[in-house]
């Protein structure tokens, strides 16, 4: 079988870290004949996996769709690792500097998200990722749309990606810049 363009959402399945603005691209995608497929990774929190699952199959999407609860650790590299694309459109009013951004740079994945909280200082626009509208299916759509017919595009935004997660979010950077602001302080 050919590899499906694959589209991760992966956070806590709460409605403003933007769950049904995917799912809305997703019938987007799907009525347009693409070859996709869309696994969301994440707790349930203010919806329940009941009504997740018959709205998506209300929409006819269990073919391309797919919730698979919460998974910690190593039980979600197998996501990362099948993922050519993640998605993160959030509108949660409480979005500082999600990690999870982070954690797609560093498996080499192109990132679409929103402009929430510090979101724009992580994904380079049209380099790294693209930044859409809150609650913009069709803005979503349209860049996933764009990434699947362009892989090459979406490889480089990956790689892009990585790079600048080695050169400004381990865990090395991180202490480094902190001894650097220390040392600032006490001169």
């Amino acid at each position: 079988m050919e590899h499906r363009f694959n589209l991760l959402f992966l956070s806590n399945m709460i409605e403003e870290k933007g769950v049904w603005t995917v799912v809305e691209s997703a019938e987007i995608l799907r009525r347009k004949a693409l070859d996709f497929e869309c696994h969301f990774v994440g707790g349930w929190s203010d919806m329940a996996e009941a009504s997740f699952v018959s709205e998506i199959y209300r929409r006819n999407l269990q073919d391309v769709v797919f919730a698979h609860g919460p998974k910690f650790g190593s039980e979600k590299e197998p996501f990362w690792r099948n993922a050519d694309v993640f998605v993160f459109p959030t509108f949660y009013r409480n979005e500082c500097f999600p990690l999870v951004l982070l954690e797609a740079m560093q498996h080499r994945l192109a990132c679409i998200s929103t402009n929430e909280g510090g979101i724009p200082d992580i994904i380079d626009e049209g380099l790294t990722g693209y930044i859409i509208e809150k609650n913009d299916a069709p803005a979503l759509a349209e860049k996933v749309e764009f990434l699947l017919s362009h892989p090459d595009v979406c490889r480089e935004m990956g790689e892009r990606g990585y790079e600048k997660y080695l050169s400004e979010y381990t865990l090395d950077r991180f202490e480094n810049r902190l001894c650097e602001i220390l040392t600032d302080l006490s001169n």
